[in-house]
C-alpha cells in the first residue's frame, strides 16, 4: 500500500499452460474474515489504525469486505481530521454489517438474515433497500451479466473452492460443480422473484433463493464514504478499498491524484519474473485525472485450480460457469460512481464486442482489457485521456 501512488490491483485469468517457462503458483485458499462486533459495532478504536504525518493522515483496516480498506487525507488542517476518520470507518462498518452474507449481527437485519430464511418477509434498513434496488436496476442495464440473484450458484462453485485446500490441493485433486447441481440451482436464480418493497421497506423471496451484493456492495460503500468526508469537510483525499480506488481534490504536490495499475502476470508471481524488474514491467497503466473512480474487475487474486485449470469466482450468469476467456478489465468512471463495481464486473463478463460497444456508448466511463499472456490490450475510444505522461 503505497500513499502517494495508490496501486490498483488488476486481476487475470489465462488458461496458458506456464509449465515449460515457470511453476504455477499455489492457488490461494478461501478466507471468510468474520466480525467479531464485541457488542459495540460502530466503534473506530481497535477497528482501524490511524496515522498522521506532515504530509496526510491515514486510517487503514482489515476487518471489513474481507479486504484493505484505507483513506489517506491530504487536508493541510488537521482540525477535526480524526473525527472525519472516525465517521468514514463507522460508514464501512454499516455497509459491511448490511450485506455481509457470512454473519448475522444482533444490531441489523442483513443479507445473510435475509438468506437464511428468503421466504419470510423482512424489515430492512432504508440503505439495504436503496442497495438492492439499484443492484436490480442494473440487471436490465447490464443485459443480465449483473445478477445478485445468482448467490445460490455462486455459494455452489464457493463450497467447492473452499474444499480446495491442503493436501488435495497440492495433489490436483480437487473438483468443479456437477451439471446437476448447477442446473438445480439455476431453478432459484431469477431476479423477478425477489418482491421489494420500497415503500415499507421489506423484501422477500422464494423459497431456496439467495443474493449477492458481492458485485456492488464495496464500490457502493466507497462512494458513501467519499460522500462523508465531504459532508465532514476534507477537501482532498484519497480511498482505496481493496483496488477500488475513489478520490477528490488534489494531491500535497499539487497535482492530480495518480493511481498505476499492476501487470497482472507480475502480480501473480510477485515481481519475480525476470520481465518484472522495473516500475513499467510492473504497472501496465498509469492514469490520472480530478474526482475519478477507478475500479478492476478480473479473476487473478480469487481462484482455485482443477486438473490445471483455474476457476475463478465471478460467475457468469449465462453459463453458470467462471468467464474463461483471458479478459480482465479497468474501468474509470467521472460520473454516476456509485456504480463503479457493477460496471466493472458487468464489462468483466460481457464479451469483449459487447463490452467495448458499452464503454464507447457511455461517456462516463472508459475501459482498458488486458487480454493475454502477452499483454494485448483493447481499451475504449477516449481512455487515453487518462493516461499520466512522463
Amino acid at each position: 500500500m503505497k500513499i502517494s501512488l495508490p496501486i490498483l490491483t488488476l486481476l487475470f485469468f489465462s488458461s496458458y499452460n506456464y509449465a515449460n517457462v515457470i511453476t504455477q503458483p499455489v492457488a490461494p485458499d478461501f478466507k471468510v474474515i468474520k466480525v467479531d462486533t464485541k457488542g459495540e459495532p460502530y466503534r473506530c478504536e481497535g477497528n482501524a489504525i490511524i496515522t498522521h504525518n506532515a504530509v496526510s493522515s491515514n486510517l487503514t483496516t482489515l476487518k471489513y469486505f474481507g479486504t484493505s480498506i484505507s483513506i489517506d487525507i491530504y487536508d493541510n488542517n488537521d482540525t477535526g481530521i480524526g473525527i472525519a476518520l472516525c465517521n468514514a470507518l463507522h460508514v464501512i462498518q454499516e455497509y459491511h454489517y448490511l450485506a455481509s452474507n457470512y454473519s448475522t449481527y444482533p444490531h441489523v437485519t442483513n443479507i445473510k438474515s435475509i438468506n437464511n430464511q428468503p421466504d419470510k418477509k423482512h424489515k430492512i434498513d432504508p440503505k439495504l433497500t436503496e442497495l438492492i434496488q439499484a443492484s436490480i436496476d442494473w440487471h436490465d442495464k447490464t443485459n443480465g451479466y449483473f445478477n445478485i440473484a445468482l448467490s445460490p450458484v455462486i455459494d455452489i462453485w464457493r463450497g467447492y473452492r473452499a474444499k480446495c485446500k491442503g493436501e488435495r490441493k497440492l495433489q490436483d485433486r480437487c473438483s468443479i460443480p456437477t451439471e446437476a447441481e448447477l442446473s438445480k440451482a439455476k431453478l432459484l436464480i431469477n431476479i423477478k422473484d425477489i418482491d421489494l418493497d420500497l415503500t415499507n421497506n421489506t423484501i422477500q423471496m422464494k423459497a431456496g433463493m439467495s443474493i449477492d451484493l458481492g458485485g456492488i456492495a464495496k464500490g457502493w460503500m466507497a462512494e458513501m464514504v467519499y460522500r462523508q468526508l465531504k459532508a465532514d469537510g476534507v477537501e482532498n483525499f484519497m480511498i482505496n478499498a481493496g483496488g477500488n480506488i475513489r478520490h477528490y481534490g488534489v494531491h500535497p504536490e499539487g497535482r492530480d491524484f495518480t493511481t498505476a495499475v499492476e501487470n497482472p502476470i507480475c502480480k501473480k508471481y510477485n515481481n519475480t519474473l525476470e520481465q518484472c524488474q522495473s516500475f513499467e514491467d510492473q504497472y501496465h497503466e498509469v492514469l490520472t485525472g480530478k474526482d475519478l473512480a477507478i475500479v478492476s474487475s478480473g479473476n487473478y487474486l480469487r481462484y482455485y485450480r482443477v486438473k490445471g485449470k483455474e476457476y475463478h469466482h465471478i460467475i457468469n450468469p449465462k453459463t453458470l460457469y467462471p468467464k474463461s476467456t483471458g479478459i480482465s478489465t479497468t474501468i474509470v468512471v467521472n460520473n454516476n460512481q456509485l456504480f463503479a463495481d457493477v460496471i466493472s464486473t458487468a464489462l468483466f463478463l460481457m464479451p469483449l464486442k459487447e463490452a467495448l460497444a458499452y464503454a464507447n456508448k457511455n461517456e462516463d466511463v472508459e475501459s482498458v482489457w488486458y487480454l493475454n499472456v502477452q499483454g494485448d490490450k483493447v481499451e475504449s475510444d477516449q481512455f487515453n485521456k487518462y493516461r499520466k505522461s512522463f
